[in-house]
């Protein structure tokens, strides 16, 4: 017996692979929530393969365009040539044990984040089609990597929306992640997102390698990830600050672990621009976290950047540098340049790009789906 059928309101002209509860046709029977359909547009063309949810907006997620016969084996292969693209073509291995294993839409998996981290591999799920196949993926995971721990974990905004059942939080454990020879010690599946962000990993390195002789502050530091790369690339002073008190503690430890001094501040990071003395740092590192988590949060989240780029730009000296980030996909890499141009016109200095960067190869875009570009990095120079 074969995938049931689901017929979609629209006609299909791209290749994007979501669709809206409002672009689906009611099913003439209740389908289960999160299971694989066959999906043909309203000329009844054959669309593919996806996973339908009608519990939540985003109510269709294509796993494929050709046919498919079984998801579950279907998503293995995908995970076999996701992990072959890290380990023989990116050869990460060679330089970090700590990158994205599987980037969600960007290599064909709906709704799914795998990030190895030293000894463990965390999966952070956000669609409920891919909580039947976790067990399968683990399994493979285990034959590739014997010893791997497992850890699961789901979003809790995604568990809310999509209806998903939360899994028991695993008990913490730690493990030393090693980036360009940079050590840190993290727990897997535990504070912000899977427990270290392996996204910045290029930046870092940039970070590290503009950091010779400058006064270096990085804002909302969360490990240290930023203030350790400027120490290790030779920053005169470096000035490390998060709000969250764990993150701090963290900051304090890894400079420690990798034998590196810096200042660790427990602080808001608007205070700390706020009050601090013009042309003291001609290195700021702006790293906050999501402040526009959907599309209806974007006009809020867009003030905020531009409150904080504002601050850090007025706060550089002449030839001073801002790397400023944002995580929110849902702010595009053009509304974030617009916010920095009035960012600056608002703090009276000219500057320019050296650099507009996002995430490592191991987070790939999906050419149709550009919302698996979530991280956008600009490097200034005020003039």
């Amino acid at each position: 017996m074969g995938l049931p059928e689901l017929v979609l309101k629209v006609r299909v002209q791209g290749r994007h692979p979501w669709f809206y509860r409002k672009m689906i046709r009611k099913p003439e029977r209740p389908l289960r929530s999160g299971g694989a359909v066959q999906v043909v547009d309203r000329e009844r063309r054959f669309v593919g393969v996806g996973f339908y949810n009608p519990r939540t907006e985003l109510a269709l997620r294509m796993l494929a365009r050709e046919p498919v016969e079984d998801p579950g084996a279907y998503l293995v292969a995908a995970l076999d040539r996701a992990l072959d693209l890290r380990e023989q073509i990116l050869r990460l291995p060679e330089v970090t044990n700590a990158y994205r294993l599987v980037h969600a839409e960007g290599d064909g998996f709906p709704g799914l984040v795998l990030d190895r981290l030293g000894d463990t591999v965390v999966a952070q799920v956000f669609a409920l089609c891919l909580m039947d196949h976790m067990e399968a993926l683990g399994e493979h995971l285990l034959r590739r990597a014997p010893g791997t721990r497992l850890v699961l974990t789901v979003d809790e905004q995604a568990a809310e929306r999509e209806g998903i059942e939360r899994p028991p939080r695993s008990r913490p454990h730690t493990t030393e992640v090693v980036e360009h020879g940079v050590r840190y010690e993290v727990q897997p599946g535990h504070g912000h997102k899977t427990g270290f962000f392996a996204d910045q990993r290029d930046n870092r390195l940039l970070v590290r390698e503009l950091a010779r002789g400058r006064r270096v502050l990085d804002l909302c530091c969360h490990a240290g990830g930023f203030a350790l790369a400027a120490a290790r690339g030779g920053a005169r002073t470096v000035l490390a600050v998060d709000l969250d008190e764990a993150a701090v503690a963290q900051a304090r430890g890894n400079a420690a672990r990798n034998g590196l001094r810096y200042d660790v501040r427990h602080d808001d990071a608007f205070e700390v621009l706020r009050g601090v003395r013009p042309g003291a740092h001609d290195l700021i590192v702006l790293d906050p976290p999501k402040w526009a988590a959907g599309r209806g949060e974007v006009e809020q989240g867009l003030r905020r950047y531009a409150d904080a780029n504002r601050l850090a730009l007025a706060a550089l000296s002449a030839g001073g540098i801002l790397v400023t980030c944002s995580c929110s996909g849902a702010v595009s890499e053009d509304a974030f340049l617009r916010m920095l141009r009035g960012a600056a016109a608002e703090a009276g200095r000219d500057a320019r790009i050296l650099a507009v960067r996002g995430a490592g190869p191991d987070h790939p875009v999906a050419l149709e789906c550009p919302e698996t570009r979530y991280l956008k990095v600009v490097a200034l120079e005020v003039r």
